[in-house]
């Protein structure tokens, strides 16, 4: 934060003059409108043109396959419209299963979890992303929605895997997982490209979206250590995922329909879930080890609690 003078025009007229690399980033120009909203002791500028990320250029040759997964993810996230991949040499490794692969077929691959943006050039050692579609900031509302149905989805369907122990269902969580994934990597893509209306919920929502993709990444896990397990679940472990997603389900309901009411549903199942999870430990050592990290939905859940009550004031 600086502080600038106000310069006197004229008997009754005062102006200040705007930082250049704010203007700079949004390529405004002399004659340019700019929207003035007072709030309390704040005056606000929005523009209808957005934060300019352009091109920039990376060289991966010394990354792992996450490392290269996360760093191309936070690109996109952030805003960029061009991403340059480049790489000494074709292959990296993944930790995860200690095989090779190349970097072209993780690029393919995560691409398809990018909402507008594709591979429109390729080399042995050189990768260029670029977005193609028109984004618009008034899609934000409909994306988040779309978010939080896809996760409540997958959760649900993760539920009724738990239920019959079918293999299928589990591997059905985790194509639910990647769109979800993909709609929350548009999302925070908007959020940081456009802002939101209301500029000081901007981080709020951020934080909110984030943690919904966290959610959906410990469901996609526990569908996967569910199908190493090859057991049948107990009842008692059953009755945790079934609450779990009803925490899911309360959420989105206090999120759209906003009563503090349901602050206290949310809270008064989570901790009846810590006690239920808790008594499982000793006689389910590995069935708890799954349950554990189902359960921690709710959470990641309530630390989004009060970001929702924030967005209310």
């Amino acid at each position: 934060m600086e502080q600038r003078q106000l310069i006197q025009h004229g008997l009754s007229s005062l102006s200040v003059s705007l930082p250049r690399k704010w203007l700079d980033d949004r390529k405004l120009k002399k004659g340019d409108s700019v929207l003035v909203k007072e709030e309390g002791n704040s005056l606000i500028l929005t523009t209808e043109k957005t934060v300019g990320r352009g091109k920039i250029s990376i060289n991966v040759t010394s990354l792992d396959y996450g490392s290269i997964k996360h760093y191309i993810q936070g690109l996109y996230r952030f805003g960029y419209d061009e991403i340059e991949v480049l790489f000494d040499k074709p292959t990296t490794l993944r930790f995860k299963t200690g095989e090779t692969h190349t970097i072209s077929s993780l690029l393919h691959e995560k691409v398809n979890q990018f909402i507008g943006m594709e591979i429109l050039e390729q080399s042995h050692n050189r990768i260029l992303l670029k977005t193609i579609i028109k984004e618009a900031d008034e899609d934000f509302t409909n994306i988040l929605r779309r978010v939080f149905l896809l996760i409540k989805d997958t959760s649900e369907t993760l539920v009724n895997g738990i239920k019959t122990n079918d293999p299928l269902i589990f591997e059905a969580v985790q194509e639910k997982h990647d769109l979800a994934n993909k709609f929350a990597n548009y999302a925070l893509r908007l959020l940081n490209k456009y802002g939101y209306p209301d500029v000081k919920k901007t981080s709020i929502y951020y934080h909110i979206i984030a943690q919904l993709d966290r959610i959906v990444h410990a469901i996609k896990l526990a569908a996967l250590f569910s199908k190493r397990y090859k057991k049948q679940f107990s009842k008692d472990s059953v009755h945790i995922f079934q609450e779990v997603h009803t925490c899911l389900v309360i959420y989105y309901d206090f999120f759209y329909n906003f009563d503090l009411n349901k602050v206290e549903a949310f809270n008064k199942k989570r901790y009846s879930l810590r006690e239920q999870t808790w008594n499982l430990k000793n006689s389910l050592l590995q069935e708890y080890n799954i349950v554990v990290l189902y359960s921690q939905i709710s959470e990641i859940l309530i630390d989004i609690v009060d970001a929702r009550m924030g967005l209310e004031y």
